[in-house]
């Protein structure tokens, strides 16, 4: 489909929709299954090479992106589970409640990993923290589709109803988009920044905006993970800003005549 948002923010990178399927696309970047990677890394394939990334229950890259994909929580039975993961999203080792487990785990970890499993990826200040975050803050989904597709959202056809989209974007499209947000929003805060995985940003922090009264953007690529594995692609200048699909059509609407034909936006063009 076309996008008149899209037109208007010009932007360098192909806007992204993330659907739900039981058919597997063909020519699909996909896991191996049992490989642990980033996918952030195929979804900077898709934004800027206009590919299609295709994930199921045995390819998914790692733990976060089972909650970040709407295919239920993984934290608990990965890695050791959620012991391993509350020390590992707060201060490694030394938040550990059995630091010789935990040393077990390290060992038995791939090479690349055993460095952030030792000091934490310091995301949160206590084990406790990060533990409340990943059983009760982060909103997890388990949708029975077997497949999640990333896609160009200008590939997405009229029998297709995406859960997602996310736009990649720099400073000025993203203050346009947030301009363009809290033009048909009632009241503050018109956009959320959260805490966790660019996949959940994009993925499971939108679907539960899709169920809200009155549902928010995402502000998203604020995982630093992520930012490593993508910045040969992707400038570190740039962010995702994802929306639900009833969100997105109302915004598409309102891009018809709002913002983006002021003479502010023109000027800047």
């Amino acid at each position: 489909m076309k996008s008149l948002i899209a037109s208007h923010l010009k932007p360098e990178f192909h806007p992204v929709a993330l659907l739900r399927s039981d058919k597997r696309p063909e020519k699909a970047l996909q896991p191996r299954p049992g490989k642990y990677c980033c996918i952030m890394s195929m979804f900077a394939q898709v934004t800027a090479k206009g590919k299609t990334a295709v994930f199921d229950r045995e390819t998914f890259g790692c733990p976060g992106a089972v909650a970040g994909l709407g295919m239920g929580l993984a934290y608990p039975y990965a890695m050791g589970g959620s012991d391993t993961f509350e020390a590992f999203f707060s201060k490694g080792k030394e938040s550990a409640k059995n630091p010789v487990a935990y040393q077990e785990i390290i060992d038995n970890a791939p090479g690349h990993m055993r460095n952030k499993l030792t000091i934490g990826e310091r995301f949160h200040c206590t084990p406790e923290k990060a533990r409340k975050w990943f059983s009760e803050d982060l909103p997890i989904h388990d949708f029975k589709e077997k497949y999640r597709i990333m896609k160009p959202l200008s590939e997405v056809t009229e029998q297709e109803t995406p859960e997602s989209i996310a736009f990649v974007v720099n400073p000025l499209q993203l203050s346009g988009l947030i301009t363009l947000a809290g033009s048909i929003r009632e009241g503050l805060l018109d956009i959320m920044a959260p805490q966790g995985g660019a996949c959940q940003m994009i993925g499971t922090y939108v679907f539960a905006q899709a169920k809200a009264d009155n549902p928010r953007p995402v502000l998203g690529f604020t995982d630093l993970a992520a930012r490593k594995h993508t910045r040969m692609t992707i400038p570190d200048g740039h962010l995702t800003f994802a929306v639900p699909w009833k969100l997105f059509l109302q915004l598409e609407k309102e891009a018809e005549d709002g913002i983006f034909v002021s003479p502010l936006w023109q000027d800047l063009q």
